[in-house]
């Protein structure tokens, strides 16, 4: 049994000072695997100990080398292959597909991948099957089906049946469907792993039709479990959740992938009862079964739904949550302005140690959630622990002192975020525009509108309705009227119920009369436009107007729903 990495340096001295690493290869033979997670050791250990073996030195190498391929540090494998070179022995057959594996996860690096193909060639590998398709699977995984080509027509009598599944694979991955499907017409030989491919490619790229078409004629021996889950995941991520449910109830074998991708697809659709009728009933669930049902309840805005399900993940399950699920909590905690299972949420991110700045974002939902619970200072507080702030950390702050009022706070973290090199985006600019409009910084207001275009952001809807709202709190209505003229694209509802709720506010019927017509033209059926013309109406003493307008709601079933204000709804 391999002792623990963390105990590799210990292990080493007590080996080196007894002398038993230089008797025989088995201690290093055991050390090595462990070897990648201490860099330097590795260095040491291949210059100076691995010579020492001359007729295990490649093995020795080779060793560290698929190590590397397997681990977080495949840059190490590079370290070993110039070690063998130094040491003056040579690399065999063994030693490129582990390298050329290390080489494909540096798809930063091509130049790296084209030197170990050069080697290949050099050394006379490329006629070792094995060898060949780990080039081929290389150029596969750096999306460069000309170079993958290239190689395979240099050498198609070495070809085997899993060369040409890495061709067919590598055409799929970059989207290819069309040369995919040349070569598998070309094949020799096909197996499941094929028709498989091939069946995904078209089902994932919604050709669903000729994906059907393919799944009924592969030959019965071939048409595996990971058929059927392509042919489920195509049809539900077009929404076609009854022909996915279909198939899902006409497979032979289940895994735990095909109910997953099952309840997903009802989850990505809205149909969060489909999903739960599925989950309730599933053999075995793992984070992805739980974390597809919370966050969909969270997505379709069933909060207390996902709060519940979370907690009997707690107490029913043993599977532990992972970052996705919790961005799910934090924001079913911070839409109910739950802020006690918040906090009780944050305690466990930190216990589990979970990272706050990666792609997943925790630490934005974490802004959030304070932020919406009015506890500024907590979202504060979160937002300078994040080591990396990335653009939805810095919206998440921004927008959240923008809806608490903290206006001139707001203003001075957009200026950070700025000279931070950080991007603002359309998301940046609802928030400083909100907080323009709250604070009434009419002139900060407008020099933040101007300048969207400097970051690439083009005005939306939402932006002309905060910059409306602005204009008409501080009365400026005709500003507000040429700044709806200047638009693209025709006001919504939205922007022209703002402008009318700032007619009401300032009594000036002349430009309400002006902007209800534009509003019944549009033909909507929000109740809050037409209770908002009916109160400017009244409040200018025209009670037959109000009237029609009470009418309108009558005439077209419109209800106010009850206890809502007669605003915007």
């Amino acid at each position: 049994m391999a002792p623990p990495p963390r105990l590799l340096p210990l292990l080493l001295s007590r080996l080196v000072i007894s002398g038993d690493l230089l008797r025989s290869t088995a201690h290093l033979r055991r050390i090595v695997p462990l070897l990648p997670s201490h860099p330097h050791l590795a260095a040491a250990l291949s210059s100076l100990y691995f010579p020492l073996f001359p007729s295990s030195c490649t093995f020795l190498h080779n060793l560290l080398i698929q190590a590397s391929a397997t681990s977080p540090s495949p840059r190490l494998a590079f370290a070993a292959f110039s070690s063998i070179l130094r040491s003056g022995d040579a690399p065999d057959r063994f030693t490129f597909p582990a390298l050329l594996k290390s080489a494909s996860k540096l798809a930063s690096f091509p130049r790296t991948g084209a030197q170990v193909h050069a080697q290949t060639v050099r050394r006379g590998f490329l006629v070792d099957v094995f060898v060949f398709n780990s080039l081929l699977a290389m150029y596969a995984a750096f999306r460069d089906t000309s170079s993958m080509r290239e190689v395979f027509d240099s050498c198609a009598g070495v070809a085997d049946v899993v060369s040409w599944n890495t061709m067919l694979g590598g055409y799929v991955k970059c989207g290819d469907i069309d040369n995919a499907r040349r070569l598998f017409e070309e094949m020799p030989q096909r197996n499941g792993v094929s028709w498989s491919a091939m069946v995904g490619a078209y089902a994932g790229s919604g050709e669903l039709d000729v994906a059907r078409e393919m799944f009924d004629k592969m030959p019965a021996i071939g048409r595996n479990v990971v058929t059927w889950n392509s042919m489920i995941t195509g049809f539900a991520r077009h929404g076609l959740l009854p022909l996915a449910r279909k198939m899902f109830d006409e497979m032979p074998v289940r895994n735990l992938v095909s109910w997953n991708t099952m309840i997903r697809g009802y989850a990505v659709n809205g149909d969060m009862d489909g999903a739960r009728e599925l989950f309730d009933v599933m053999p075995d669930k793992d984070v992805v079964s739980w974390t597809c049902m919370i966050s969909g309840y969270a997505q379709a805005g069933r909060y207390a739904e996902t709060l519940d399900l979370f907690r009997s993940m707690q107490s029913e399950s043993s599977v532990r949550p992972n970052e996705v699920t919790m961005v799910s909590v934090l924001s079913a905690c911070a839409h109910v302005t739950a802020l006690e299972e918040g906090r009780w949420t944050h305690a466990f991110i930190d216990k589990h140690k979970m990272v706050l700045d990666n792609e997943f974002n925790l630490g934005a939902a974490l802004i959030d959630l304070y932020a919406k619970c009015a506890r500024t200072d907590m979202a504060v507080k979160i937002f300078h622990s994040l080591h990396q702030k990335n653009v939805s950390a810095w919206n998440a702050l921004i927008t959240g002192l923008a809806i608490n009022g903290d206006v001139q706070d707001c203003i001075s973290v957009f200026e950070q975020m700025k000279r931070s090199g950080e991007k603002p985006n359309d998301i940046t600019f609802v928030g400083v525009l909100t907080a323009c409009s709250h604070g009434g910084l009419m002139d900060e207001g407008r020099r933040c509108f101007q300048s969207m275009s400097t970051y690439g952001v083009q005005p939306e809807a939402k932006h002309y309705g905060c910059m409306v709202d602005m204009l008409g709190r501080a009365g400026l209505l005709e500003e507000a009227e040429e700044l709806i003229r200047s638009m693209l694209v025709a006001p919504d509802v939205m922007i022209l119920g703002a402008l009318l709720g700032a007619c009401r506010m300032h009594k000036r019927f002349d430009v309400a009369e002006r902007v209800q017509s534009k509003i019944i033209g549009l033909n909507t059926q929000q109740a809050g436009c037409y209770v908002l013309i009916s109160d400017v109406y009244a409040a200018a003493d025209k009670w037959g107007e109000a009237s029609d307008a009470r009418h309108v709601l009558q005439k077209h079933v419109i209800r106010k729903s009850p206890g809502s204000s007669s605003s915007m709804q």
